[in-house]
């Protein structure tokens, strides 16, 4: 008996070798699966309430995204099919289809800059909103099949496109809505950078207002305006300076300065782009816009593609000086 196992010794070690190079082989496909249930990508499958299209395996040279959706829960997949879920939380994929790739190289860019700075994506508008396909299911009923589709369309036909600039991978931020004119990175972040500068939009401007107590905005900022005289209040809040494309820079606020980001911030404003209307009940704000208005404005973008522009040059209009390569 003892001579038997010396002799199945080499072949037993010589499974335990094959089966840790299948592995290292097929690690990351196994983590996927391990996270996420996913299936061919032409296949449906559901739970007799709606149909979901999910790829199975990444492609060669596909990164794997890891979402944090909670403190101690996240999901892992494909970055295309990453993208699917992204595009369908960001811009409505009634949208015409340059509008569509536009958004799909913009996102894949986002995501593959935080990625290289190992930097984690969630699944909000702190990062790029994702929805699984249980909530696209949710928002869009019998329209998921097709309206999921599409969206994978335009993923596919710019698959593996990326942003650079000088050779480097851009921050490709994008907003919902500029309001005709898109803000610099100085002014929002507090450097520099060349490719996010402000450019005219095709956008018509939408006007959102929002209604404030004195009581309310005492809470907030931190004011005595309930105690003010009507003079003395327009003048404890008032824009101080405005950027170059209109938004308010620095607000005055009681006896201090607050910046426009964090004055809009604080209020839970759409947009640094105010207008103030007191009266003997509050103060009504009035803003032009939504989001921080830096890179690519969603609502421009689907204007563009509207009026025959394609992906590549709606992108270059809100990046400038930018290249698209293709990394996989």
């Amino acid at each position: 008996m003892p001579r038997v196992r010396s002799r199945l010794r080499p072949f037993l070690l010589g499974g335990v070798a094959f089966f840790l190079v299948l592995v290292m082989i097929l690690g990351i496909p196994l983590v996927v699966l391990h996270f996420y249930p996913v299936v061919a990508s032409d296949q449906e499958v559901g739970d007799g309430e709606g149909p979901f299209y999910m790829r199975r395996t990444l492609g060669p040279g596909e990164p794997v995204v890891t979402i944090h959706l909670s403190s101690d829960e996240t999901v892992a997949l494909p970055m295309e099919e990453y993208l699917v879920g992204v595009i369908a939380g960001e811009i409505s994929p009634r949208n015409d289809m340059e509008a569509l790739k536009a958004m799909a190289v913009a996102a894949r860019t986002f995501a593959w800059e935080r990625m290289e700075r190992d930097v984690e994506l969630c699944a909000t508008v702190h990062c790029q909103v994702w929805l699984s396909p249980e909530e696209r299911f949710e928002r869009w009923g019998d329209q998921t099949e097709t309206y999921t589709r599409r969206i994978a369309e335009a993923v596919e036909a710019t698959m593996g496109e990326l942003i650079t600039y000088e050779g480097q991978v851009i921050q490709a931020t994008y907003h919902g809505s500029c309001g005709g004119q898109t803000e610099e990175s100085k002014f929002v972040w507090g450097w520099d950078i060349p490719y996010l500068q402000s450019v005219a939009c095709i956008e018509e401007p939408t006007v959102r207002e929002k209604r404030f107590s004195f009581d309310e905005l005492d809470a907030f900022l931190g004011t005595s305006l309930a105690l003010m005289s009507e003079d003395r209040r327009s003048e404890a809040i008032a824009v101080l300076a405005t950027t170059d494309s209109g938004r308010a820079q620095s607000v005055r606020v009681g006896d201090s300065e607050m910046a426009g980001t964090s004055f809009r911030s604080v209020l839970g404003l759409s947009s640094t782009n105010v207008d103030f209307d007191w009266s003997d009940e509050g103060l009504l704000i009035k803003t032009v816009g939504n989001g921080h208005a830096v890179g690519m404005c969603q609502t421009g973008a689907a204007m563009m593609a509207k009026e025959g522009y394609g992906y590549r040059e709606i992108l270059g209009h809100y990046y400038r000086g930018i290249e698209l390569v293709k990394v996989y």
